[in-house]
């Protein structure tokens, strides 16, 4: 007698399959992170841990990355904006999904939040406000999270139609070769029968 599956848990499967939120490996560890303070393995004054790897999963100071360990590693560069921890946007959509997440102007340069940012503020208008921790959005028409970690709570939910899955952009194991050939483009047919061209 064979064992198969019944109709309703293949359906199931294929649901839990297609409700599966895709994230990068390293991101709840690296919002867990702690920045800028100093580094003990490099007690130098105004050292600052201001670098994430993401190949290691650790806060790194510029004397940590000067050392062969990190070669060719995945960093990402932390700054600091109203006292939060801050990332360049430009950076970041490298490996994650950055879109209706509310970015903010640093020093001439777009970074968004990995957490919260106290000047927001909390706000009882729900259409103005981040759909997790309800901080005033500066632009809520364009966006739905204040920071990385509001969203990564969104999408670790109960995933459901109105919420896109996290999608992973890149992770450092499925990073493409700077040296790998390019697609070529496909070739088109001629059309009609092709003529020789007279010899003399």
């Amino acid at each position: 007698m064979m064992n198969g599956s019944s109709p309703k848990k293949v359906d199931q499967v294929q649901q839990a399959a297609q409700h599966k939120v895709h994230k990068p490996r390293w991101l709840e560890a690296f919002l867990r992170k702690t920045f800028f303070g100093s580094c003990e393995a490099h007690p130098i004054r105004r050292n600052e841990l201001n670098k994430y790897c993401i190949n290691c999963d650790m806060s790194a100071c510029q004397y940590c990355l000067s050392s062969g360990t990190h070669r060719h590693h995945k960093i990402l560069k932390i700054y600091r904006h109203v006292y939060k921890d801050v990332v360049s946007l430009g950076t970041m959509e490298k490996y994650m999904d950055c879109s209706q997440i509310q970015p903010y102007k640093c020093n001439k340069r777009w970074v968004i939040s990995l957490n919260p940012l106290p000047h927001s503020g909390s706000t009882t208008n729900s259409e103005t406000a981040c759909e997790i921790c309800k901080r005033r959005l500066t632009e809520p028409d364009s966006f739905r999270y204040c920071s990385i970690s509001c969203k990564f709570t969104a999408v670790s939910r109960k995933p459901c139609d109105s919420v896109p899955p996290f999608i992973s952009i890149q992770s450092p194991t499925q990073e493409i070769p700077k040296n790998a050939p390019e697609h070529q483009k496909p070739v088109k047919k001629r059309k009609g029968t092709p003529c020789r061209a007279p010899f003399f």
